[in-house]
């Protein structure tokens, strides 16, 4: 090769390299704008703490974000209705937050205020993680979670 083609053949990669690996930032969850506003439903399965076995539980967040933070309620349900695996259902997000893929979401579940701390990964339509919750001070429940986008 010729020195002038060699410098050209090697300007030409480095170009395609920055072209490839801005478009793949630019397409990064990590990097990008998700829109958390909306109905996400899901369940969370409850996997140790005071339940030693494994309740499976519906839930819903009513999501509306601002930036970065997140704000709105929560429903865990059987059906339609409360009962004993889901005796807390209804409540609120006292603290959320999106900063790239990673979510966080506080909920305070009424009537007992009990606590949930949700957290895990987002994609455009999905979510995942972990999730602990405290009754009295004292650890309810830890587990697995997750929800889509409806």
């Amino acid at each position: 090769m010729r020195p002038r083609t060699k410098t050209t053949f090697v300007g030409l990669a480095i170009v395609a390299a920055a072209c490839w690996f801005a478009t793949a930032l630019a397409q990064s969850p990590a990097n990008s704008e998700l829109n958390m506003t909306g109905i996400w439903k899901g369940t969370r399965t409850s996997t140790g703490g005071a339940e030693r076995d494994f309740r499976f539980r519906s839930v819903e967040f009513d999501l509306s974000q601002r930036d970065g933070t997140l704000s709105g309620s929560y429903r865990c349900y059987a059906g339609k209705k409360a009962t004993g695996d889901c005796n807390n259902p209804v409540g609120r997000i006292t603290d959320g937050t999106i900063n790239g893929d990673q979510v966080k979401i506080d909920v305070q579940a009424m009537p007992n205020s009990l606590t949930c701390s949700f957290t895990g990964t987002v994609t455009v339509a999905k979510m995942n993680g972990k999730f602990t919750c405290y009754a009295g001070g004292s650890l309810s429940s830890v587990g697995i979670w997750k929800a889509t986008k409806r």
